[in-house]
């Protein structure tokens, strides 16, 4: 499985996939951030660096920032940010960029879930588009909303609402 974005949410969440088995592929444009954690070393505060270490010496979390191991995964989870703009509307340059580098790599059966903080409708409006211009169908999964910092609600127990294009694609994103 694959992570698109390392800040606070690709990175709790790509740890907490990891501790529970999965082998997890973070993809990041920043080379800094890729280099560290495949050093062993987290830049996040909720995420710790022993965790991060036992995880790459596992080979259970790895990161780079080449989008071209997308075409090896089953599912990819976008945990890019959407900052707002000076119009208070979410910025989804980040977004529609990520959607442009695993289209490239997009295959069938592939699951991909929008963790972006986003309005409702992203995925139909934005994501959809990008990913099927080749044919293929894309699922979705509404955006968690992170509070860094929290000790009482932290990636592992924040509750996800997931909804799909298709009812397939729902299916596929709550049994994931």
């Amino acid at each position: 499985m694959g992570i698109v974005g390392l800040g606070y949410v690709g990175l709790p969440l790509a740890t907490e996939f990891a501790k529970a088995g999965f082998s997890v592929t973070g993809i990041d444009l920043d080379q800094g951030k890729v280099d560290q954690l495949n050093q062993g070393m987290s830049y996040i505060q909720d995420v710790d660096s022993r965790e991060v270490k036992q995880l790459i010496q596992e080979k259970r979390l790895s990161a780079t920032s080449d989008f071209s191991v997308v075409a090896e995964l089953d599912t990819i989870n976008i945990c890019v940010p959407t900052p707002l703009r000076k119009t208070k509307d979410p910025d989804m340059s980040f977004i529609q960029s990520a959607c442009q580098e695993i289209a490239r790599y997009f295959h069938p059966g592939m699951l991909v879930i929008l963790e972006s903080t986003t309005y409702p409708g992203t995925t139909e409006e934005v994501v959809l588009p990008l990913l099927t211009s080749n044919g293929l169908r894309a699922g979705k999964d509404s955006p968690e909303r992170v509070d860094p910092g929290n000790p009482q609600y932290q990636t592992r127990n924040i509750p996800k609402v997931v909804g799909g294009v298709t009812p397939a694609c729902t299916s596929m994103g709550a049994l994931f």
